[in-house]
C-alpha cells in the first residue's frame, strides 16, 4: 500500500452529504444522516442544502462541522473524501459528475440518473477518474436479503428454474406532500419504473444474473394526485404500474409486477423454484428499507421461516427496522472497500445494467415485443 492508502485506513473517512434537508420526510435526513452517525469509521464534516436557512438547520439538527448551499463548492472542499447524494432523481448527474470531477468517490442514491445514457456517462467519468464509486440500491445490504443470497450461492434450492417477484405499494393512492411534486411526472423520473422496480429487480440481478430480454407492459392507472399539505390536485404521467416477462442470460425465466397503485400493499415479494427447493423472501414496505424474512423448503418439507443469523445485522447501533440500516451497511462495506483497495458493488457499472433493463420493458410496452436489454 502506498503512504496515501496508508493514511486512509487508518482514520475515519470524511463524508459530506447533498440533500440533508427536512426531518423525516426527506430521505437523506432520515437515512444518509443517521447511517453515518451510526458508524465509528465514518465521520459527518458537511451537509449541503439548496438554501443558506436549511443548510444552516441540517448542520444544527447534524453536528455537522461545514455547511453548504451550493454543490459545487461543497465538492471541491479539501475536508471531505465521500460525497453521497440523496437528492431528487434529475439532480443526481450534475451533482455527482461535479464530485466525479473534484476527485472525490461519491455514493449516489438509486436511480443513478435520469437514464441509461446519463448513467453511463457517470460511470464512464468514475472510471477515468480513478474514484470508487457506489449505488444506493441497498436492499443488498438488508441482513434478510443477505441471508437469503447466502442460500442462493450454496445452492439451498439446487438449480434455479424461475422466479416470480411482486412489489405492491402504496403512494400514488395515497397523498404526498407537495416537495415531491417530481414524483408525479415521468421527466422527473418519477413512478414505478425506475424506483421501486429498480430497487427490487436488482434483488433478483444479484440473486440469478443479468436480464437478457424482457416483454411486458407498463401503465399509468392514477392519473392525479391531492398534495396532502396544499390541497392542490395535479396531474400525473408518471408510470405506477409494471408488469413483465423476463428472460435471464441463463435461460431462467421469471415474472414481474411492481405497482405503486396498491390500496394496502403487501410490499416485496421474491419466489425462486429450483430443483430441490423454494426459497422465498418478503418484506412488508419498500424492499431498499424494510427489513426481510426468509422462508424456505426442500425435499417433502413445508414452506417455513429460516432463522436469521445474527452476523447478518452488521451496524449494531441501529435497530433491524430503521430505514437507515441498509444504507449504513452499505456505507460500511464501500469504505472498507476503500480503505482495503477492493471492489465494491454494487456500483455505477451496476447501476448502468439496471438501467438499461427497466428502458428496456418501456420499449417493450411500446412494440409489444421481447426487447434486449442492450
Amino acid at each position: 500500500m502506498s503512504v496515501g492508502e496508508i493514511m486512509m485506513a487508518q482514520r475515519r473517512m470524511r463524508i459530506g452529504v447533498v440533500g440533508a434537508n427536512g426531518g423525516t420526510d426527506r430521505w437523506g435526513a432520515r437515512a444518509h444522516l443517521p447511517a453515518i452517525a451510526a458508524l465509528e469509521e465514518a465521520e459527518l464534516v458537511a451537509v449541503c442544502t439548496s438554501r443558506e436557512g436549511t443548510a444552516k438547520r441540517a448542520q444544527e439538527r447534524s453536528g455537522a462541522r461545514l455547511a453548504f448551499w451550493d454543490y459545487q463548492q461543497m465538492v471541491r472542499s479539501p475536508d471531505i473524501d465521500i460525497i453521497t447524494v440523496a437528492v431528487r432523481i434529475a439532480l443526481h448527474h450534475p451533482i455527482v459528475m461535479a464530485a466525479l470531477e473534484a476527485g472525490k468517490h461519491v455514493f449516489c442514491e438509486w436511480p443513478l440518473a435520469l437514464n441509461a445514457a446519463q448513467a453511463a456517462e457517470l460511470y464512464g467519468r468514475a472510471q477515468s477518474k480513478g474514484v470508487a464509486h457506489a449505488v444506493g440500491t441497498q436492499a443488498r445490504f438488508s441482513p434478510g436479503i443477505m441471508y437469503a443470497k447466502e442460500l442462493m450461492d450454496s445452492a439451498y434450492v439446487g438449480r434455479p428454474l424461475f422466479f416470480h417477484m411482486t412489489h405492491f405499494l402504496s403512494s400514488a393512492v395515497e397523498p404526498r406532500p407537495s416537495h415531491r411534486w417530481w414524483s408525479t411526472r415521468a421527466e422527473e423520473g418519477g413512478g414505478a419504473i425506475l424506483i421501486a422496480s429498480g430497487h427490487a429487480l436488482d434483488v433478483v440481478r444479484w440473486y440469478l444474473g443479468e436480464v437478457a430480454e424482457v416483454h411486458g407492459q407498463v401503465q399509468t392507472l392514477v392519473k392525479e394526485t391531492r398534495f396532502a399539505d396544499t390541497g392542490e390536485v395535479v396531474p400525473v404521467d408518471a408510470i405506477d404500474t409494471v408488469a413483465f416477462l423476463a428472460r435471464l442470460t441463463n435461460g431462467v425465466t421469471g415474472t414481474v409486477h411492481v405497482s405503486n397503485a396498491c390500496k394496502r400493499g403487501s410490499g416485496f415479494r421474491l419466489d425462486i423454484y429450483g430443483t430441490e427447493g423454494r426459497l422465498s423472501v418478503e418484506s412488508p414496505h419498500m424492499v431498499q428499507y424494510s427489513p426481510a424474512k426468509v422462508y424456505g423448503a426442500q425435499g417433502g418439507e413445508a414452506l417455513h421461516e429460516l432463522p436469521m443469523p445474527s452476523r447478518f445485522h452488521q451496524v449494531p447501533l441501529l435497530p433491524a427496522d430503521s430505514q437507515a440500516l441498509q444504507v449504513a451497511q452499505l456505507l460500511r462495506q464501500f469504505i472498507r472497500a476503500l480503505q482495503t483497495g477492493t471492489a465494491f458493488h454494487p456500483d455505477f457499472g451496476d447501476a448502468v445494467g439496471l438501467h438499461r433493463t427497466l428502458e428496456a420493458v418501456v420499449r417493450s410496452s411500446t412494440t409489444g415485443r421481447w426487447e434486449a436489454v442492450v
